[in-house]
């Protein structure tokens, strides 16, 4: 391992180290920065749970030791258990969202996700659900909250957007989080929104399918295909073509900045525009299409590349994120059913996405992974472009 990649693990280490550190001095053998920065390496060489940390720490001890002193050898499950049950998971939040930098001129994907591995066998409840504030720009999160427990995300969404600096960010949540008081919250903060709406704000779809044109009826049959309404006076219009793996999408975009006809648009503060998105997909070459209509408030009305761009972009927190910690990284497998465990466990698989994509090589994240377990020349490789 050269000096240049000692360094760089040396100051991830340091930036573990500025972490507060609870256990009690005297009763710990292992130092916080050294037990999180096994932890780091050993999910990034495939480990997904507490023994395959002890595992790799006892069966790489050598190269630990390169770039960390591990006094009394290797931790053992137990205190990587205890370790991550300890630590304030802001701390490590912070980390995170350091790498994000700045938010200015950034699209904020809001979503939840479900750790399923933490469902309570008694209550049947999942444990553990984490309200993510996606960076579509850095693929990684500007912050997280858990939600409450009995509650859904309309009460964490608040929480997690006044922990942000959003000025002159943009913000697109589903239609969970679509409520007058989030739409406020954004504009105060000098940011602007896309949300998307559906029946649970009923009187606002049906004002802005009227202005589109469209009947509740029609709106409430996807699948059916019918034909599309021609866009109404004065509306921006974009039409898309994707053809990938056997199926062919069309998006049609409209955004209308004329919002005479919605009696209650005053309820949305900061609101100029509404959207709405027409997806048709054909799947081989038989049978009817699929298609679906869907409707957005936002609070720009000139730019209808930017309202396509960020419609789109908002499901990067589902295939870039959701999808990739469950199916690379096995985390609705993970049985870890402690809150605190199970977050920061998550807050470090996120971190090691982040470094796994940011190295050049082409394999897969799953292959990358694997590798890393393999060749400790590739795992140094890739620690190599970690900034802290």
């Amino acid at each position: 391992m050269s000096q240049e990649e000692v360094g760089v693990m040396r100051r991830l280490r340091e930036a573990f180290g500025r972490m507060p550190d609870t256990r009690q001095p005297g009763k710990v053998l292992h130092r916080l920065d050294e037990v999180l920065l096994c932890a780091f390496c050993s999910i990034l060489c495939d480990g997904d749970s507490f023994t395959d940390m002890e595992d790799f720490a006892q069966t790489q001890l050598g190269w630990l030791r390169g770039f960390m002193v591990l006094e009394h050898g290797a931790p053992s499950h137990d205190v990587f258990r205890n370790v991550f049950m300890m630590l304030n998971a802001q701390a490590l939040l912070e980390l995170v969202a350091s790498w994000c930098g700045p938010l200015q001129g950034k699209h904020i994907a809001i979503d939840g996700k479900t750790l399923r591995g933490t469902r309570d066998a008694e209550s049947g409840r999942h444990l553990v659900h984490l309200l993510r504030a996606w960076v579509d720009e850095r693929s990684l999160s500007a912050g997280q909250v858990l939600c409450a427990e009995k509650s859904n995300e309309i009460e964490a969404i608040p929480r997690l957007l006044a922990a942000l600096e959003l000025s002159a960010a943009t913000v697109t949540i589903d239609a969970m989080g679509t409520q007058p008081a989030i739409a406020a919250q954004i504009h105060q903060a000098g940011a602007h929104y896309v949300l998307a709406l559906k029946a649970n704000q009923k009187g606002a779809l049906e004002a802005v399918q009227a202005l589109f044109g469209d009947t509740a009826q029609e709106a409430a049959q996807p699948g059916q295909p019918a034909l599309p309404a021609p866009p109404p006076a004065g509306a921006l219009h974009r039409e898309t073509l994707e053809l990938s793996h056997g199926r062919c999408e069309r998006r049609e975009y409209q955004l209308l900045g004329c919002l005479e006809g919605f009696a209650k648009s005053w309820k949305w503060e900061g609101l100029q525009a509404v959207g709405k998105v027409r997806r048709e997909v054909q799947r081989g070459r038989d049978g009817p299409p699929l298609v679906e209509q869907h409707y957005f408030l936002c609070s720009f009305k000139e730019d209808i590349g930017r309202f396509a761009a960020l419609v789109r972009g908002h499901w990067s927190v589902e295939n870039r994120c959701h999808w990739v910690l469950d199916v690379t990284f096995g985390e609705d497998h993970c049985q870890v059913r402690d809150k605190t465990a199970a977050h920061n466990f998550s807050l470090l698989r996120e971190l090691v996405v982040t470094v796994l994509r940011e190295h050049p090589s082409k394999l897969s994240l799953r292959r990358k992974r694997r590798r890393a377990a393999l060749d400790p020349a590739f795992r140094a490789e890739l620690l190599g472009p970690v900034h802290t």
